[in-house]
């Protein structure tokens, strides 16, 4: 019963994934939450291990297409590593401030970032879906910015930075949607990576080794083995999908779950 939950749960995720084009926290996290608190006689873990959890799945379901943009000598690799080490040290500093803040305030501070991020998304103008063909300089305190915040979202929400790495690359940086999305994958996968080490190391700190089941562990695995199986067919199904309508229902689909996390909160 349980493999069922959390399997039909990791499929309807990776649909949404696949439908809106990022594949972040801000649908594994809820997912996560939503399966272990359906699940029959099941203990709800702490936040910080629901974000373990979405960086464990954001790692399996990035790590191809990842690997992919390392070998392809034609991307910005540049870009790419400015980005990244913008992000390591706040990832490093937020993963022992994760510790010492309470379930609550983390999951405020995952509904405040994810409606902020809507109403942009919504708002926002529509990101450039071709490249001009010109050299891409972008402003080094842009990528600084970039890095450092969805840095410290990979750690404190587990969105692992692409949800917030899109639309401020796209939308305020000014980069194509092509360039991003290699960007945004590479960055994902070594991010999350270096998140999941720092924020597990400071979790032991504090609690118990047997803190984590193991049971709990294969339940995540299962979740984000069919989310990333799910996001890769329908990927081909969707890809054709107008840009606006996406923009449109991915703005609005942040906003409801922002919505949604502060009402399980108070109510």
């Amino acid at each position: 019963m349980f493999y069922l939950i959390f399997a039909s749960i990791g499929i309807f995720t990776g649909f949404l994934m696949a439908l809106f084009g990022i594949g972040g926290g801000a649908f594994i996290v809820p997912a996560l939450d939503v399966a272990f608190q359906i699940a029959p006689n099941s203990t709800h873990p702490p936040f910080q291990l629901i974000v373990i959890g979405s960086l464990c799945t954001i790692i399996l379901g990035s790590a191809p297409k990842a690997f992919a943009v390392l070998t392809d000598k034609t991307k910005s690799k540049k870009i790419a590593l400015s980005l990244i080490f913008s992000a390591l040290p706040f990832i490093i500093l937020a993963s022992f401030v994760a510790t010492k803040l309470t379930d609550n305030h983390l999951r405020l501070g995952f509904s405040i970032t994810i409606v902020l991020i809507g109403l942009w998304t919504l708002f926002g103008k529509t990101p450039n879906e071709k490249s001009s063909g010109q050299p891409i300089q972008p402003k080094l305190y842009q990528l600084i910015f970039t890095g450092a915040l969805s840095g410290i979202s990979s750690v404190l929400f587990g969105l692992g930075g692409a949800t917030i790495l899109m639309p401020l690359l796209t939308m305020w940086v000014g980069l194509p949607i092509l360039v991003c999305l290699d960007l945004s994958i590479l960055f994902v996968f070594i991010t999350s990576n270096v998140s999941l080490v720092f924020l597990t190391i400071a979790w032991f700190k504090v609690h118990e080794l047997g803190s984590i089941a193991l049971s709990d562990v294969g339940l995540v695995l299962i979740l984000g083995i069919c989310a990333a199986i799910t996001q890769i067919i329908a990927s081909k199904k969707l890809k054709k999908m107008n840009g606006s309508v996406r923009k449109i229902l991915l703005g609005c689909y942040l906003i409801a779950l922002g919505i949604w996390v502060t009402a399980n909160i108070y109510f």
